[in-house]
């Protein structure tokens, strides 16, 4: 068990690292820019839950809940609607 702690808390801190380095990758008053903060808002969401989970001792379900909110990152910036800058350790660039 305390592997997956350490997993959880190592993930919560990636997406952390994350988070503060995403922007919006589209126009602002685009139709995508609504789709961008859905995607933005969804990721949030999800890390919020893991948040949640870790702290009623619900590891499996924190860890769950990061991986969809990264899931939810990942495909945002693969697909342009999210910016994560040029971090090829954190973001999943298609070049």
């Amino acid at each position: 068990m305390n592997d997956l702690k350490e997993r959880v808390e190592k993930y919560i801190e990636m997406e952390k690292k994350a988070f503060d380095k995403l922007k919006i990758g589209v126009p602002p008053g685009s139709y995508l820019e609504g789709s961008a903060r859905d995607f933005l808002f969804m990721a949030k969401s999800y890390y919020n839950d893991a948040i949640f989970f870790k702290k009623k001792g619900d590891l499996v379900n924190a860890l769950a809940a990061l991986n969809y909110s990264y899931g939810w990152i990942d495909a945002g910036v693969r697909i342009g609607l999210l910016d994560g800058g040029d971090d090829h350790r954190l973001f999943t660039h298609f070049k």
